[in-house]
């Protein structure tokens, strides 16, 4: 199987999370953000991520991708979240825009390879209030709303023993959004969250972006 990917798409490292949990043979295939024609040759649109199973079929849609993924990996399938972390995630969403879409071409990330990848990404996700200048200026602001949305996050992942107690497709969404944030070296993180953080990147291989 075949996942194509940008590094710094929530909904493909929530993807990427039930994949390496569940210890399920996959290749990623980070596209770059310039190149539209490979993800439209797949699925006629330009969109992450994107599944390419073993008989050459495509799925596009990170729910069902999961859940693919549950049935192959012998586990319940199960697509759908509690609505204590799809309430998070609709909370935090916009946050993560805010310190991610300024920051996350400068690090390095393999779909921003080029100038070209850079300028496409700023002329598709700039607008008027998602001003990147804009955004930065006021990063002391957003920084203080995504120090609650981590408290939040610290409190609803019931973790134990640097573990959390909550089902794997809600953990991927936290890991997704969580690894986003850390690009901002200014937030302020709770102890058990952080580490949490840390060391389900380097067991999943998953990095965070930072």
């Amino acid at each position: 199987m075949k996942l194509f990917i940008y590094q710094h798409c929530p909904f493909c490292a929530r993807v990427a999370y039930v994949a390496n949990t569940l210890n399920l043979e996959l290749e990623y295939q980070v596209v770059d953000y310039a190149d539209a024609q490979t993800l439209m040759d797949l699925t006629g649109q330009k969109q992450v991520p994107v599944l390419q199973k073993e008989d050459g079929s495509v799925m596009a849609e990170s729910l069902d991708i999961m859940a693919y993924f549950f049935a192959k990996g012998g586990q319940e399938v199960k697509n759908t979240a509690r609505n204590e972390t799809l309430d998070f995630q609709r909370e935090s969403l916009p946050l993560l825009q805010k310190i991610g879409y300024p920051r996350w071409p400068a690090l390095g990330l393999r779909e921003f390879a080029t100038s070209h990848s850079i300028d496409t990404w700023q002329k598709k996700k700039q607008t008027a209030d998602l001003n990147f200048a804009q955004l930065l200026a006021n990063t002391a602001m957003i920084v203080d709303e995504v120090n609650g949305q981590l408290l939040k996050a610290e409190q609803h992942l019931q973790l134990s023993h640097e573990e959390s107690e909550l089902p794997l497709i809600d953990q991927a969404i936290y890991f997704s959004l969580l690894r986003g944030w850390a690009v901002e070296p200014s937030m302020v993180w709770p102890k058990a969250l952080r580490a949490w953080l840390e060391n389900k990147s380097i067991e999943l291989n998953i990095g965070l972006l930072a």
